[in-house]
């Protein structure tokens, strides 16, 4: 009998795990980011008159009108997610551990960064740890058999899904969804509750519905690998099912959706793993080469060279750069000349490819060698650093950080750590000229 329901199990499994991932583009957009893109604010001039190498400063962005403004997120520089189609980015990543915001909620929160309108939607205000108890006891929040949590309408409730946001996030641009990385349970619901108890905001008040949960996920049979949580646009709903093959890669990963493949790469330290969102199948893809050293390693993705680049993390002996080939699934260290930016952590700089003067640009916020350092893959070479203005932006952390191509500008939201005192500073590197236009559109 234990046989048969096992194999029950994992026939469920492979067919839920294909339900979640399917395209959303037939769905009447119902969401609060239906109406996006919104109408170019009177900023956007601004940000257009940027000459080579300089910043200004946008100032706080307009508050959610019932939720207020997004809270700095540490550990992230890619907190912020690009989403091009809706002119403006999702926030997404715990900051301080445990943290319970003013308003009530947990910061497991979900926001939108308005570009055109420079303002916060928030799509997911955390949760309430005053109501969870409740919730559970009217099981208007319960935890189905593979053990994702369940609002009463079916859709997936994230709680705590990840610790910071690191490298964990990105945007599938083809079906329209916002999609992140877990752990494994990725609810703060498990059958080892000490292991999450400490970096789950608002445990203590919500201790009697996790103790519910976690005695039915005892009964339950939950898989050993899941899909990506992912939010999406069209229906404003979460989503996250079982799926099959490999574990999520391990090592801090980078998450990149690879548009050309429609499909998503997670890039780890130990570890680089593909995932397959039609089939729901992760592959263990066990790349060649000199395994990278330390941990929580920015990087970011090359679309001309097809390769994911990674800076040395944590713990490691500053051996430079490193570039995972994924043509020949191989990792290489491209000891490139020139002085680099130092072994840093997502704490501390912000990585990101510029396809049109095909460059690798570094904003390196906190350590030893703070600026803007730039990559040349052609000739496998660092240019000269440049410098802070003194007058521009102060961090204290590595800026949650995107780069939108279509104004050719870098947006920094500074923020203390959980606080909601941020302000979005905008840098340009190089000015486009007519050539490069051309260029641009003809790509």
């Amino acid at each position: 009998m234990k046989r048969q329901s096992s194999i029950i199990i994992g026939l469920l499994t492979a067919i839920v795990a294909f339900v979640p991932i399917a395209s959303a583009q037939d769905k009447a957009p119902s969401g609060p980011l239906a109406a996006l893109p919104s109408q170019p604010g009177t900023h956007i001039e601004k940000i257009k008159l940027l000459g080579d190498n300089e910043w200004v400063n946008l100032g706080a962005p307009a508050a959610d009108p019932k939720w207020g403004k997004a809270r700095g997120s540490a550990w992230g520089a890619k907190a912020l997610i690009l989403a091009p189609d809706l002119r403006g980015a999702f926030l997404f990543g715990e900051g301080v551990h445990g943290f319970v915001k003013p308003d009530g909620h947990a910061m497991d929160d979900l926001w939108f960064y308005d570009i055109n309108a420079h303002r916060w939607i928030c799509l997911y205000p955390g949760m309430n740890p005053k109501t969870f108890n409740q919730r559970v006891r009217d099981q208007e929040i319960t935890i189905d058999d593979a053990g994702i949590l369940r609002e009463k309408d079916g859709w997936a409730l994230p709680m705590h899904t990840s610790i910071h946001a690191w490298g964990n996030l990105a945007y599938d641009s083809d079906r329209r969804k916002f999609v992140f990385l877990s752990g494994l349970g990725g609810n703060g619901v498990s059958t080892n509750p000490e292991s999450t108890r400490y970096f789950l905001g608002g445990w203590q008040q919500m201790d009697e519905g996790l103790k519910l949960l976690e005695e039915k996920l005892k009964t339950s049979h939950p898989p050993t690998t899941y899909s990506p949580w992912s939010y999406d646009v069209a229906t404003g709903k979460f989503e996250r099912a079982p799926a099959t093959g490999a574990r999520p890669a391990g090592g801090f990963p980078q998450l990149h959706y690879l548009a050309t493949a429609k499909q998503f790469l997670a890039v780890g330290s130990n570890t680089v793993t593909h995932f397959d969102p039609v089939k729901g199948h992760w592959t263990d893809l066990k790349p060649q080469g000199p395994e990278p050293k330390g941990w929580d390693a920015p990087g970011c993705y090359d679309s001309k060279r097809n390769r994911v680049y990674r800076n040395d993390g944590d713990g490691s002996k500053s051996e430079g750069l490193m570039a995972y080939d994924i043509a020949t699934n191989t990792w290489s260290h491209l000891k490139p000349k020139g002085d680099g930016p130092e072994a840093m952590n997502t704490n501390g700089a912000f990585y990101e490819y510029d396809p049109l003067f095909d460059i690798v640009v570094v904003i390196q916020m906190k350590g030893s060698t703070p600026g803007i350092h730039v990559y040349h893959p052609q000739t496998n070479s660092w240019a000269a650093p440049l410098r802070f203005p003194a007058d521009g932006p102060k961090f204290r952390f590595a800026a949650n950080t995107i780069f939108d191509r279509e104004l050719n500008a870098y947006f920094c939201h500074l923020a203390d750590d959980s606080a909601d005192n941020g302000v979005v500073w905008v840098y340009r590197l190089k000015k486009r000229s007519q050539g490069d236009r051309r260029k641009e559109t003809r790509g």
